[in-house]
């Protein structure tokens, strides 16, 4: 009986392990999605530091879609920030600076494994992913659209990219060793996940679309995948049966967390605070902006610390040898 369990084991194991052509496109994949990546996040960070730097009246000259009513509210904006004392460029290099920092960090540890470990399926698509994030930004808030403002050809690579994003969760589900699923129901998210996400990531006009749903229900994609995302990484590093693999992950498992419950903070300060009251958290200007200059900096710290806490679980900790 155990002779049989450690061959099956062992065969899941040599499952997950890629040689030949199969790992040359792996390899090919992981490059094509990290170039879309880049172009999409350079294009985005660019687009948003004009949004940020440049005056309202100078707006309409690079966004043609601005419309009178949002010029207004995009001119108090401009002096709520002046007001706090922040100029319009201090403004925009905060925020410029934490998203490439984010950005650079999950390319770099994304190559990284690429490099090491291009012979091991689970890394190859953690790296992809690292690749998806990093051109996603803020999850519920994600710099697509920012880039397809000034560059409308990316509108089918980043709806790619966007749903790359929400697949992405499969791999949070599975990583690092591969088994299906940990616990068992996760499958049933992962058999929901592709379709619905799919319809949602490209926009197509359907009952199956989330977006369509009636409030409150479009929101549980979100609850549901990304919530199941939270267990899955917590069962997986509780079930964990060896010490040194439960060590090796610690470094992962708290950067995964981290941004899922800031994923969650937003979500319940803005979408669930608004369906509950019928307002706004932020119901002025200044308090929006405080805000803002809070929690989008945390996001993008928060990403590169996921990312420093993947590679020190990886390459120090050598999480991928103790599933391997």
């Amino acid at each position: 009986m155990n002779s049989q369990k450690g061959l099956l084991q062992s065969e899941s194991r040599n499952s997950l392990h890629l040689s030949g052509i199969f790992q040359k496109i792996a390899i090919l994949c992981w490059g094509l999605i990290t170039i879309i990546s880049m172009i999409s996040l350079t294009y985005s960070i660019y687009s948003l530091n004009l949004w940020d730097r440049l005056p309202a009246a100078e707006l309409p000259s690079y966004f043609t879609d601005i419309t009178p009513e949002s010029a207004e509210f995009i001119t108090e904006w401009k002096n709520t920030i002046l007001q706090r004392g922040l100029s319009l460029s201090g403004y925009a290099l905060i925020f410029t600076l934490a998203r490439a920092i984010a950005g650079i960090s999950l390319f770099i540890v994304g190559f990284m494994l690429i490099r090491r470990y291009s012979h091991y399926l689970l890394a190859v698509l953690m790296a992809i992913l690292l690749s998806v994030f990093a051109a996603t930004g803020i999850w519920n808030n994600s710099l697509f659209g920012w880039g397809v403002a000034i560059a409308p050809w990316l509108t089918y690579p980043v709806q790619l990219l966007g749903w790359l994003g929400w697949c992405g969760l499969l791999v949070v589900y599975t990583f690092p060793d591969g088994k299906l699923f940990v616990p068992r129901w996760m499958l049933w998210l992962a058999i929901l996940l592709i379709p619905l996400t799919f319809f949602m990531a490209f926009n197509i006009d359907t009952f199956l679309n989330p977006e369509n749903w009636a409030e409150p229900f479009y929101l549980l994609p979100t609850l549901i995948f990304t919530g199941g995302s939270f267990l899955a990484v917590l069962c997986r590093y509780k079930k964990a049966k060896e010490v040194k693999q439960r060590h090796a992950m610690r470094f992962y498992v708290w950067g995964v967390l981290l941004l899922i419950v800031l994923h969650f903070a937003n979500l319940l300060m803005n979408d669930v605070y608004y369906l509950v009251t019928g307002v706004s958290l932020f119901q002025t200007n200044v308090a929006l902006l405080n805000y803002v200059l809070l929690y989008e900096p945390a996001w993008f710290a928060s990403e590169t610390l996921f990312a420093i806490g993947l590679a020190l679980s990886v390459f120090r900790d050598k999480l991928i040898e103790t599933v391997e």
